[in-house]
């Protein structure tokens, strides 16, 4: 569960309750299978292409051809579903509009210099490129500067998280609850940075826990996060959830939410963060800052006493922990995903006018 299956998860569901026909299309078959039931039980249909073939093959290209003439448009999230995509409609000279959503500020693409037009040429084939926040446009555009691209924002339900009901810090992770909690909800991979957290807490009291929710026993990065406690000696200190559908509720029963990246394209952890009513705290790096400047509290990313240091005064100053808290519900505000459903829907409209016309 990234940042882009968790737009999926917001933005589809909405899609369904203004009566749109929506399908998931996925190149291999999750074996998790939290994002599938939180969006087929809103009436979202999954289809999956294949159950052993790895995404990154490229007979995956033939699977999606069948799909580019049964839809009005196709939305495409990621790599290497973005290039299947593109070479499909090639192939089968669909006319069909394509879309893809460009999830981050960076990417490791970028840092081999033969992609650059290996990904010029895909993007190329896209009716419209949509970056997920200002930032990531900036970037995108930098690189791209041919390609016809815009901005929307990342968004989510904010209601849901407003107004979640906590668990007990018992029930969520057996501690006591005077314990002071710092969660942070992410994938275990490159660029997130978990180990900043980690590293803080073995800086900070007893009472100071960290929760990550994410990840599955079997992610290396989960492991090296797991065996870096044991090595700091605040594996008591550290939990870990894996993937869960209850976010909402474990974010109410947090103290403060944080991201630590290295780079973001916008997060919707942090916008989940600041929805939840408790403040929010973010590595200062593009796709962070521009969101939680003004609002949350930014650290220098991979400093983990700079983290310590905020986290004790959250935990020991509860007139800026309420003011860091009251900036955020305003500035997730911003975000919601009825705003997102509307600016998608402009451009779906726009692609597949332009498209008949």
């Amino acid at each position: 569960m990234g940042g882009a299956q968790s737009l999926l998860a917001e933005l589809t569901p909405i899609q369904i309750q203004h009566g749109h026909c929506v399908t998931i299309l996925e190149l291999k078959e999750a074996t998790d299978k939290t994002l599938i039931n939180r969006v087929t039980n809103a009436g979202v249909n999954v289809i999956s292409i294949s159950k052993r073939r790895r995404v990154r093959n490229p007979l995956n290209i033939f699977s999606i051809i069948p799909y580019l003439k049964q839809y009005d448009i196709v939305h495409v999230h990621l790599f290497p579903a973005n290039y299947w995509t593109a070479l499909a409609k090639i192939v089968s000279f669909s006319k069909t509009p394509i879309i893809t959503t460009e999830h981050s500020t960076n990417n490791k693409r970028r840092n081999i210099p033969i992609f650059k037009y290996i990904d010029a040429f895909i993007y190329n084939r896209y009716q419209k490129v949509v970056a997920c926040a200002d930032k990531a446009l900036e970037t995108f555009k930098a690189r791209y500067p041919n390609t016809k691209c815009t901005s929307i924002p990342n968004g989510v339900d904010i209601s849901k998280y407003k107004n979640a009901q906590p668990y007990t810090k018992q029930e969520l992770a057996d501690i006591a609850e005077d314990s002071f909690v710092t969660t942070m909800v992410a994938r275990f991979d490159y660029p997130k940075r978990q180990d900043i957290l980690v590293e803080a807490i073995s800086l900070l009291p007893d009472k100071y826990h960290a929760i990550f929710v994410g990840g599955t026993s079997e992610d290396l990065g989960l492991q090296k996060t797991q065996k870096l406690s044991r090595d700091l000696g605040v594996s008591d200190r550290v939990h870990f959830l894996y993937l869960r559908s209850d976010v909402p509720k474990i974010l109410k029963t947090s103290d403060v939410i944080l991201m630590s990246s290295e780079y973001e394209g916008l997060s919707l952890s942090s916008i989940e963060g600041m929805a939840s009513g408790h403040p929010f705290v973010a590595t200062d790096v593009n796709g962070l800052r521009e969101v939680v400047s003004g609002a949350g509290v930014l650290v220098p990313c991979g400093d983990a006493k700079a983290l310590a240091e905020v986290l004790h005064k959250l935990s020991s100053d509860s007139t800026y922990n309420s003011s860091i808290t009251a900036k955020c519900l305003k500035r997730a505000e911003e975000y919601d995903i009825t705003n997102v459903y509307t600016k998608y829907m402009d451009t779906y409209n726009q692609l597949t006018q332009n498209s008949k016309s």
